[in-house]
């Protein structure tokens, strides 16, 4: 981002060393001294130098050593700012480079500016088209602005307040139609109100959340089956009781009818017809005990396995 992209100690173009409202003596000694204040890294080494010389050696510093160390700072300094220039102040730094030490100190001293509004304005710009609505409304005001204030402001700090904004404005959304646990999470989020509770939710929280959730669901459709086939085995147990009774009731059936075929063959020992009739009266009787009997058993068995099931 184009913010201060020339650094902290301005360099200057060469001749622009005077006293400046330092209280200096007007002096070349003095001028030495501010110049050593006020100028880059180099500037700072050539005039330590001639401070500690004779009037020789600083009389050459202001003539030739001063402009010289005063461009090569000024070139440092753009070659420094093209690492976080926007495209625009890399193009001009480019041309000024090119153009010599005259377009350098040129550059520095007022020509970087409009190229520094318009990244500024790519860079807004550039918020803009990814934001939500209020980084949307924030940064089209600026823009609107059109000053380097406003497009500064906007960057260093309007477009986080922004963002905060929208991410709220999520959360509440997601509270419409939130699940229990996303619900809980989502309200302690807005109770905390802080911009880190809040993206820690966006981010993290409602999908712990939501795993929860559908846990939650799994083990509530787990329950409604186990107890679906609790009352299934319970009614197959039922089935199960009433047709081994009827199975009991067969097989005293069938005793009687045996008894009663044997005192009748007993009665009719010479009456061959009477007897045989008597013999499959009973053969009948006890053929339905066993078929009773094996049901009962079949539904004793179905009773069983639905039991486990629900176990």
């Amino acid at each position: 981002m184009p913010l201060g992209v020339f650094g902290s100690r301005p360099a200057y173009a060469a001749g622009s060393a005077a006293d400046g409202g330092t209280q200096l003596p007007d002096t070349d000694r003095g001028k030495v001294v501010h110049a050593y204040r006020t100028g880059g890294r180099a500037v700072r080494t050539a005039a330590a130098a001639a401070l500690v010389g004779s009037a020789e050696d600083v009389a050459a510093f202001l003539g030739t050593r001063l402009p010289a160390a005063t461009a090569e700072d000024n070139r440092f300094t753009l070659t420094e700012a093209l690492v976080n220039a926007g495209k625009a102040t890399r193009a001009g730094i480019g041309q000024a480079l090119s153009g010599g030490d005259a377009a350098v100190a040129a550059y520095l001293q007022g020509g970087f500016q409009s190229a520094v509004h318009e990244d500024l304005e790519v860079a807004v710009t550039t918020v803009n088209a990814h934001g939500g609505r209020a980084v949307k409304r924030e940064s089209s005001e600026a823009l609107a602005a059109g000053t380097d204030f406003a497009l500064r402001d906007f960057l260093s700090t309007g477009q986080y307040d922004a963002h905060d904004e929208d991410q709220r404005v999520q959360v509440t959304s997601i509270l419409v139609t939130a699940s229990p646990q996303v619900r809980e999470y989502a309200e302690r989020a807005l109770d905390d109100g802080s911009p880190r509770a809040i993206q820690w939710f966006l981010t993290t929280g409602q999908y712990i959340a939501r795993a929860r959730d559908e846990e939650s669901a799994e083990i509530q459709q787990l329950v409604k089956i186990v107890e679906s086939e609790g009352r299934r085995a319970e009614r197959k147990t039922d089935e199960a009781v009433e047709l081994s009774e009827q199975a009991v009731q067969a097989a005293d059936k069938a005793k009687a009818a045996a008894l009663e075929a044997k005192a009748e063959a007993q009665a009719a020992e010479q009456d061959v017809q009477r007897s045989a009739r008597a013999a499959n009266k009973a053969a009948r009787a006890a053929q339905g005990a066993a078929a009773a009997a094996s049901t009962a058993v079949s539904a004793s068995r179905t009773a069983q396995a639905a039991a486990r099931r629900s176990a």
